[in-house]
């Protein structure tokens, strides 16, 4: 198998940031193959990785990975927010436009809470099992600057 790896190439790595295998840029080489990158979804910096590392599968096996005290805290302040009423959430799309405190429903992790607009087209979303980092006004921004993405 010849991988042609160079700086500024992009490659797969795992992002210890998102905690997923996504498309990297290959940012400093070494012995012909990539030693550190930068993750194209949340611009983290960090070596070239092929998968999580041990310790991070130990502690995701691990039955005390999230502590009870986040997901009683999550299920209050989500009742606090919708009164107990989810049928209110507003569905999750890319090409949606959400503000802070709003209630999502996200077809894949469920009810979440937007913790903070990041940019225009980032937003900080808390899910149960934790925030993640996702995208909104897709739309809007290809409109914006004349250009489709």
């Amino acid at each position: 198998m010849n991988n042609n790896y160079t700086t500024g190439g992009d490659i797969d790595s795992w992002c210890t940031k998102c905690g997923l295998e996504l498309g990297h840029t290959i940012i400093v080489m070494a012995d012909d193959l990539p030693k550190r990158v930068k993750c194209n979804t949340c611009s983290g910096e960090h070596n070239y990785r092929t998968g999580p590392s041990e310790k991070s599968r130990a502690r995701s096996k691990s039955p005390s990975q999230k502590p009870k005290t986040q997901e009683i805290d999550f299920n209050e302040h989500i009742s606090r927010l919708t009164g107990g009423d989810l049928s209110n959430a507003k569905k999750y799309s890319i090409n949606g436009n959400f503000e802070k405190n709003e209630v999502i429903d996200h077809y894949k992790f469920g009810m979440g809470i937007v913790l903070s607009i990041i940019q225009i087209n980032k937003i900080e979303i808390l899910f149960n099992d934790g925030p993640k980092l996702l995208i909104q006004n897709i739309g809007a921004l290809a409109g914006s600057s004349g250009n489709a993405l």
